[in-house]
């Protein structure tokens, strides 16, 4: 059995949170870069979107973060067409979460606190 391959990019300002996301998908065999807000999460695709063909396969995005929330990373991201295309999935606490998630034209929402069995399937759908 081969391991599925795939580069997430988790966009979390809780490190706490973020770094249990990480370590969860490394166990099931991807690989993932964190960010603790959009603008990092921002300079991170694009920088690479420059330098692989290994785009993550899928963006992991929270959407209440400081300095660029995840609303407006997502604007910025879908100005850019160099990673414009990458699919995001929202993950919040929001009791509008999903209707907040279509808004974005994201592919999926993994509400707060996330279910790993849910999480995983959406990162397999796009990333495996």
């Amino acid at each position: 059995m081969t391991l599925p391959a795939g580069n997430v990019l988790i966009v979390e300002d809780d490190a706490e949170t973020r770094e249990m996301l990480a370590a969860l998908l490394a166990t099931q065999g991807f690989h993932a870069v964190g960010a603790e807000d959009g603008l990092e999460a921002l300079h991170l695709l694009r920088t690479v979107r420059h330098r692989a063909q290994e785009v993550p396969c899928l963006v992991l995005l929270d959407l209440r973060m400081p300095r660029l929330s995840g609303g407006e990373f997502r604007r910025a991201q879908l100005g850019d067409p160099t990673v414009a295309s990458v699919p995001v999935a929202v993950m919040s606490g929001a009791t509008d979460a999903e209707q907040r998630a279509q808004a974005l034209g994201a592919v999926a929402t993994v509400t707060k606190p996330i279910d790993v069995d849910v999480l995983m399937d959406v990162v397999r759908r796009y990333c495996a």
